[in-house]
This record gives C-alpha cells, structure tokens and sequence, in this order.
C-alpha cells in the first residue's frame, strides 16, 4: 500500500536525529508468533484489495480510510498498544525531560500503562477525513416529521439551510442540528418557519443564539442579507451585565426545504452524549456536563476535540449537547441529583 507507506515517510517514525527508523511491520505485525500468524491470514484481503487494484482510483483509498484506520485502532487497544511499547517503555521514560504538558499526560497514563492509541491516532499515518456533515443528512432521517402542524415546535435534523423564498432561490444562511423552530404553515415548495431567538446588536449581528448571553449558536446568517438590513421584529432588549454587550430578542419568519425537521430532540442528545463519552474519555476521564456553564464549555471543548476523530458536523452537535445541558440549566441539575 503505497498511500499509507508514503505518509509514514514524512512522519519521525521515518526520519529523526536519532536515525532509529519504524517500519510497516513493527506497527502492524505482532511479534509473537501467535498473533503474527494471525494477523498475516487477516492481512491476506489486503493483499488481494492492492492485487485487484482497489485502491487504484484516486480517492478510493480515502473512501476506506476510516474502516481500515478504525480496525487497526481495535488491535491497539485490544492489546495496549504492544507493538508501540516494544519501542517506548512507560519505566524508560525519562518524565524530567519532558516539557510539563507531556509530564501532565504522560505520567498518568503510566500509572495505569494506557494503551499509546488512545491519545496518539494519526502519528504515523493520516487520521479519515470525514467532510463536515457528511452523512449527516441521514443521521436522523428516520425522525423527520413529514406532516407539521402549525403553531408547534420542532428541530433541525441537521445543518438545515434556511431562505428568503418558498421557492428556496434565496439562501441567507443555516440552522444548526437540534435548533428550535415553530412552524407557520407547510407550502407546496418549502415549510414558513418561525426563528425566536437572540443576537448581539453589534456588527452584521448575524449568529443567532439560544438563550440571552449564552453562546449557544442556533443560526448562522449570510453577511449579505445582514446588510440587507431585514425587517425581523425586536421583542426584547437587554445588556449584559458581564459583557456590557446589548443583546436583542428577534423572531424571524423564514423557509426551508421539505423534510428538515423532526421532533424527538432526545434522540439527537443521546447520540452526542455517546459520542461525548466514547470520544472524551480515552485520554482522561471526561468532565461532567453540569460542572461547567455554557460558555466555558466552548473553549474546552475545542481543546479536546482535536485529539479525537470527531468530524466538524458532530462536533457541533457535541458542542451543543454539552452547552444545553451544563450548569445553566436546572432542568439538567436535576438530573444530575
């Protein structure tokens, strides 16, 4: 496999200052004899996928990336990262000579010798990109409410784009997965949907939030029809008093395609609490949602996700999973208790 063997070539597992070199098979064949028998029959539908030229079309590699990527990453843990350890030794370790942020992740995870893998995917070779909601569209499909009724709530199924039109020929901007809506009337074309929401009276004010001073985005709309100053109705205005920021109670009527919102928001919480708790707890033991407040979930959040393999989109959905259920909410307080 020419793909993953030249990405291994421009890693330190290829060149570094001490000339020690890891080849393909000191990461992926096991050394025992045992396992290296059986992960050479395992690894006879590779040979065949490469004799066949299935990987051959550009970007067909990348199709199975993840599969492939997800599979080897099972065997590390499975077995703790055996293979990284024949290299690097918890007890040879040196933690004085570490910079104190190694120090603060590493000498943990030698007390309880934490699988490499767990904390280092992609060192070798790059980690899936998954395109930012893809498949998102089918996430919740089987959710989605085809016969609204006025006056009710519901919630985006996704990243839903919104218009100006029935005819949807205007975009101005999008909704993120799980943002309320009320529903006006259903067209022939597209759904009237009402935005209750809060902005920033500040700049084009065009990232619309949940609730008063809290970061939570539920839409994002386009510059252009910021400029375009639209006519939506200010309900309330209140300053916040940590910020000194005006922020503006604005509800909005605008449309969006058939077959974009659903109904069982619990669905949505549980996939993304799962993901939380699959995801955030390899290299550490995950906060608790409620200790934090929404704000402050932002920029932790966005710490740690990088050392997951977590796509853009479920980001997002994480992101808001968190928020929505921090220490803001009572709702979610007693839960907690």
């Amino acid at each position: 496999m020419q793909t993953p063997f030249n990405e291994l070539k421009q890693t330190v597992h290829w060149k570094n200052n001490s000339g020690v070199r890891a080849t393909c098979p000191d990461c992926h064949l096991p050394h025992d004899k045992t396992n290296k028998f059986a992960r050479k029959m395992q690894a006879s539908r590779e040979v065949l996928a490469e004799m066949t030229g299935k990987y051959n079309e550009e970007g067909a590699f990348e199709q199975h990336r993840a599969e492939m990527a997800e599979r080897e990453w099972a065997r590390f843990t499975a077995n703790g990262s055996k293979e990284c350890k024949n290299c690097h030794s918890y007890e040879r370790m040196d933690f004085d000579k570490m910079s104190k942020a190694a120090q603060k992740a590493m000498k943990p995870a030698a007390e309880r010798n934490q699988s490499c893998i767990d904390c280092h995917k992609g060192i070798a070779h790059h980690l899936p990109q998954k395109q930012a909601g893809a498949g998102n569209a089918s996430k919740f499909e089987e959710l989605v409410i085809k016969n609204l009724k006025s006056n009710q709530t519901y919630y985006a199924k996704g990243n839903v784009p919104l218009f100006a039109d029935e005819a949807l020929s205007q975009n101005i901007g999008s909704l993120e997965t799980a943002a309320p809506v009320t529903v006006v009337k259903s067209g022939d074309k597209a759904d009237l949907v009402e935005l209750l929401m809060w902005r920033k009276d500040k700049g084009f004010g065009r990232i619309w939030y949940n609730q008063f001073g809290k970061n939570i985005t539920d839409a994002v709309l386009t510059k252009e029809f910021m400029q375009a100053e639209p006519k939506f109705e200010v309900l309330e205005t209140k300053e916040d008093s940590l910020t000194g920021l005006t922020w503006q109670k604005v509800k909005l009527p605008i449309w969006v395609a058939h077959d974009q919102l659903i109904e069982n928001i619990d669905a949505v919480w549980a996939n993304a609490e799962n993901t939380y708790k699959t995801q955030c707890s390899t290299c550490h033991r995950q906060p608790q949602v409620a200790h934090f407040d929404s704000n402050t979930w932002i920029g932790l959040f966005k710490g740690m996700v990088g050392f997951t393999n977590i796509d853009e989109q479920t980001g997002k959905e994480v992101l808001r999973y968190l928020q929505l259920h921090s220490s803001d909410f009572d709702t979610h307080k007693e839960q907690e208790k």
